[in-house]
């Protein structure tokens, strides 16, 4: 179980190092070419969730955020879960969640900055890449469950 909290420790540590070097080096109307007309930085704060939903409400965003990770917390120490698969989704999607949440309760709204010059996209984090991935992973391990459980 060690490595899971490893890995978590190595996605909020990333998610928030980012973040700070955005806020600290981004002006608001300014905009970084990291690979030209395929990804830009830019500074974006986002009171909301996904997509801007539910903007201006940070806090409820926030408690919600920590309820997850808690109850994330909760299922790893009374269920110890045996699969990797399982696992390493729990750990990504508590990790995004934390980083997000850290945010809006430090800075009362979250840091989004990786912005999709292909495709008009809402801009993103590192947080909400993990929740992706994670949730990704999670339908991938139910799925292969349940083939599993049929067999």
């Amino acid at each position: 179980m060690i490595i899971y909290a490893v890995l978590a420790a190595a996605v909020v540590l990333a998610d928030q190092f980012a973040k700070l070097l955005v806020v600290s080096r981004i002006d608001a109307d300014r905009a970084i070419c990291v690979i030209p007309k395929v990804i830009d930085f830019v500074y974006v704060k986002n009171t909301g969730a996904a997509f801007s939903i539910m903007a201006d409400m940070t806090w409820l965003l926030a408690i919600v955020s920590v309820v997850f990770c808690a109850a994330v917390a909760v299922y790893f120490v009374r269920k110890q879960p045996k699969s990797r698969l399982q696992c390493t989704a729990l750990t990504l999607m508590f990790s995004g969640a934390m980083g997000n949440a850290l945010d809006r309760i430090f800075r009362g709204y979250v840091v989004d900055f990786i912005r999709t010059a292909f495709i008009d996209f809402p801009v993103f984090n590192i947080a909400d890449m993990a929740i992706t991935v994670g949730a990704a992973v999670l339908i991938i391990y139910i799925i292969l469950s349940e083939k599993k459980e049929k067999r």
